[in-house]
């Protein structure tokens, strides 16, 4: 399973310059600097990359699904069609249409986190497909990712389910557990059982008085191969954010960069980007 450790390529909306211009200078600079290629990909519906966009398994396999969330049943137009990207970037993509699979289920790339042999999801999955019932749902997914999925059940106040808002693989069996705890006691307590089962869970901890709401978001960092990138918003807890990253992927090169014009949309860096290994 390739996982981002593995990734020398990243990809974001052609939309993000637009939607947010500050963001995307920073990214753009900081992507320049340490030499990591960067391109934008048209006909996107929105600037949500990683929910839209194929899983990338090996090299050379990529998984397809059907983006059709529930949570955009109110707003169609917003369901980016991701063979419509292929085709339009294709001059610089086409190769990667070479070994493709399409999975019959309606899915999210944030609710994909991928950790070495194990891919992790939130139940939400399932009423998603509710016209199969669950032994059909993870057969398929076991076959596309040919791996086996960790379900974290899925806490029906965040209306997305993306495990990519609660854990961050961190290699050698290790995951970063975000600050749930602040945010949901019991749904917190489940998914660290969950995890424990398989990893070495790493929990985030933010010592103020009163954790700010968005501080979720700096799970949701970005990383391309030795790079990360972490979200800074102008809070006290981004300073701390950067040193317990930095000490769990130590032998990565940790960098803020400020976040705060996306996250005000509801999704951090991980969520607007799209890093794959492309040869």
């Amino acid at each position: 399973m390739l996982t981002d450790s593995q990734t020398n390529t990243v990809y974001f909306s052609s939309l993000l310059p637009e939607k947010c211009p500050i963001l995307n200078q920073h990214l753009a600079e900081m992507l320049g600097k340490n030499q990591i290629h960067f391109a934008y990909l048209s006909e996107t519906k929105d600037i949500w990359c990683r929910d839209f966009m194929p899983i990338q398994i090996t090299e050379n396999r990529f998984v397809f699904y059907k983006y059709t969330p529930n949570y955009l049943q109110d707003a169609l137009w917003l369901q980016t069609n991701t063979k419509e990207v292929f085709l339009a970037g294709v001059n610089h993509l086409e190769h990667l249409l070479q070994n493709t699979i399409s999975i019959d289920l309606v899915l999210d790339g944030g609710n994909v986190v991928k950790c070495g042999n194990i891919v992790v999801m939130t139940e939400k999955v399932f009423v998603e497909n509710q016209d199969k019932n669950r032994s059909e749902v993870e057969r398929i997914l076991k076959d596309a990712f040919s791996c086996d999925i960790l379900f974290l059940p899925w806490d029906h106040q965040e209306k997305f389910g993306h495990s990519d808002g609660i854990i961050h693989y961190a290699g050698n069996g290790k995951v970063l557990l975000t600050n749930y705890d602040n945010i949901s006691p019991y749904y917190f307590n489940r998914f660290r059982k969950a995890l424990e089962k398989h990893f070495e869970v790493i929990q985030l901890r933010y010592q103020t008085k009163r954790p700010h709401a968005r501080s979720w978001a700096y799970i949701n960092f970005l990383q391309i191969g030795k790079l990360i990138l972490v979200p800074q918003l102008g809070l006290e807890e981004d300073k701390q954010a950067l040193e317990q990253i930095s000490n769990a992927l130590h032998s990565c090169v940790v960098i803020g960069i400020p976040a705060l014009e996306g996250v005000r949309r509801g999704g951090a860096l991980n969520c607007i980007s799209w890093n794959i290994k492309n040869h």
